[in-house]
């Protein structure tokens, strides 16, 4: 027979177990929207972010910080986005490819807001994103 003591011992463990599971005891920012639905996560981005990118090939991006909407690849468009400290990158530059090509002549990336709204994501998460493109 368990004493009160031994069931609420038991009960804080199995809600931190579940905090844990779901994320909820995590240290990553929390810039960590939900990702769009239906999309594979990589590897790389159930990593923490990094906030300073080495790799060679990230050298086109590097300048700027900031990658075409219109015409890089998906990688370029996810190194850059990790580079961000963006969760989730690969999912969101997916989204970014999927809905092109973005009007050049739009400086509030009104369509593509429009787009991604559909996921909501966290409004800084959003502001990173659009800050990260260029047309």
């Amino acid at each position: 027979m368990r004493t009160p003591r031994t069931a609420v011992a038991a009960t804080a463990l199995g809600a931190a177990l579940i905090l844990a599971a779901c994320g909820g005891g995590s240290t990553t920012p929390t810039s960590a929207a939900t990702a769009p639905p239906g999309t594979a996560e990589s590897a790389s981005d159930a990593a923490a972010p990094s906030s300073v990118s080495t790799a060679a090939t990230d050298a086109p991006t590097a300048a700027t910080g900031k990658v075409s909407a219109n015409d890089a690849t998906q990688d370029e468009i996810a190194k850059v986005f990790r580079a961000a400290g963006i969760a989730h990158a690969s999912r969101w530059a997916k989204e970014v490819i999927e809905y092109r090509p973005y009007p050049s002549d739009d400086p509030t990336w009104g369509k593509l807001r429009a787009e991604l709204a559909k996921y909501n994501p966290d409004p800084a998460v959003l502001e990173l994103i659009i800050a990260s493109l260029e047309p």
